[in-house]
């Protein structure tokens, strides 16, 4: 037994300990704060996250892994968590503590401004504070380092070894499978459902998700869900994961499916090992392995013509007046619907990566010094017609609509993206695998699919490389190919 790895642990517990409160505090914030706290929380934030650079970049921390780097008593899984210790080590190291602090107290006070900017159509009120978070955001991509072009810094810090190149050849092939199949599918189909166009209480709808959260496998013991203005789900500390969703009365199919795609994330949280909560290798491998099961579930699982057959009936008996005449071919077609929409967690399945290429393209202009701040709502309108086929009436609808560049989130949107490509590629290897797999979904039951993810995906958290967890899996490099087959097949079957 190792005792260079005995005086590690300690470290690596408060550390932990230490990112669990940030955590928490970040779930608070958007869920039960009250507006009139954003700078106190701010200011704590930067006080935890200054605590925790500090902890995390202790010069006894580097010879503690100096001294494991040739320890040959550690077993597997100690070894993965120095190597990924060793890699947050050598990223937090090259940061200077003011960058960290400065960037955590004005990541607390955007978020803020932009829960004020989006509902007054405003983008004055986030505008200095995202000219600011760009130019926080350069300067740790240059502290970190990069080779191919800054941009790479910032999206290995969700999406590991990936590079920028790899990502633009990746959107490039999608964008020209996607494009004539966009097309062709919404020019065949019909009219917006009617069912679509009601209205749904508020309450009910919640109602049906706590409901639907727990028949999917999520362990409600060890979580909870709430609702907040954007549905995300977090990780605070063992046995407690939180998600949330949001209701909106003129959009049904909106709360159901993030619902879904929020359990997902929950489910690839509980998933992982209990032997490794607590330590450096237990979080998720990538961002787009994480986006890769909400997206399965959301899509592959949820919009399936068994699932929906199997969630009609339930939603039937909260919306016996709204849905009472609904059948379920109507109700497969309804939350299949093809449509040009200007919000992205709205989209539908073909639409919705060209969302994401919007953004994309938009983050590599502003880090390319190709766009400025100022001109991000012209850019995001213009970039809208180009990839969507429509313009934004207001901010809300445009630049304001995701909360990611308020919190510092650059580098993050290419990875739904990828989420999407691992979804199509897996869940084909699934439905290989398991032969019962439609039968199960059109009862209700998605438990031999989640045995099959925490086997093939959660078990080995980040014990191993996404790119190889991925690679294992598919059985090759991740390409667009899968999923353009998906939706391809899928569509074209609907619309002819």
């Amino acid at each position: 037994m190792s005792t260079t790895w005995d005086r590690l642990l300690p470290r690596l517990r408060e550390i932990e300990d230490l990112a669990s409160a940030v955590r928490l505090l970040h779930w608070d914030q958007a869920v039960m704060m009250p507006p009139a706290g954003a700078a106190s929380r701010a200011s704590a934030i930067a006080t935890l996250q200054g605590l925790l650079h500090e902890r995390h970049t202790a010069p006894e921390v580097g010879d503690l892994l100096d001294e494991l780097a040739d320890d040959d008593t550690l077993d597997d899984d100690q070894r993965a968590h120095v190597r990924v210790f060793r890699r947050d080590y050598e990223k937090a190291t090259k940061v200077p503590p003011e960058l960290v602090k400065e960037l955590a107290e004005l990541e607390g006070l955007a978020y803020q401004a932009w829960t004020e900017a989006r509902p007054a159509w405003d983008f004055g009120i986030l505008k200095p504070h995202l000219e600011r978070m760009l130019e926080l955001k350069k300067e740790q991509a240059d502290a970190l380092g990069w080779e191919g072009e800054r941009y790479d810094a910032l999206l290995d810090t969700y999406e590991p070894d990936m590079t920028t190149a790899e990502v633009e050849a990746m959107f490039a092939a999608l964008g020209d499978g996607l494009r004539p199949l966009v097309h062709d599918v919404i020019d065949s189909a019909p009219h917006l459902p009617e069912f679509l166009t009601r209205t749904y209480d508020a309450g009910k709808q919640e109602a049906f998700s706590q409901w639907l959260v727990q028949k999917l496998g999520f362990d409600t013991d060890a979580g909870r869900l709430d609702t907040s203005p954007h549905p995300f789900t977090a990780h605070i500390a063992g046995g407690d994961v939180r998600q949330t969703t949001k209701a909106d009365p003129r959009d049904l199919m909106m709360s159901i499916f993030a619902t879904i795609h929020e359990t997902g994330h929950a489910l690839y949280e509980q998933g992982i090992p209990d032997r490794l909560i607590g330590l450096p290798a237990s979080r998720p491998a990538s961002l787009g392995l994480h986006e890769s099961q909400s997206r399965m579930w959301e899509n592959q699982v949820g919009r399936s013509r068994a699932f929906t057959e199997f969630m009609l009936p339930h939603l039937k008996e909260q919306f016996p007046d709204e849905l009472g005449m609904l059948t379920p071919e109507g109700f497969y077609r309804g939350a299949n619907h093809p449509r040009r929409t200007l919000i992205r967690v709205t989209a539908d399945e073909l639409t919705y990566n060209l969302h994401v290429a919007l953004r994309f393209e938009i983050e590599l202009a502003l880090f390319r010094d190709e766009l400025a701040v100022a001109d991000l709502p012209d850019a995001w309108d213009a970039g809208m017609e180009k990839h969507i086929g429509i313009r934004p009436e207001n901010h809300a609808d445009g630049v304001l609509q995701d909360m990611h560049w308020s919190i510092g989130a650059l580098g993050y949107f290419p990875t739904y993206t990828l989420g999407n490509l691992y979804a199509a590629a897996f869940f084909a290897k699934a439905r290989a695998d398991l032969p019962d797999l439609d039968e199960d979904l059109r009862n209700g039951d998605g438990s031999a699919l989640l045995a099959w993810l925490r086997e093939k995906v959660h078990v080995h958290a980040y014990l191993r490389p996404a790119k190889e967890i991925g690679e294992e899996i598919i059985g090759g490099p991740l390409t667009a190919e899968p999923f353009l087959d998906y939706v391809e097949k899928k569509f074209t079957t609907l619309y002819d």
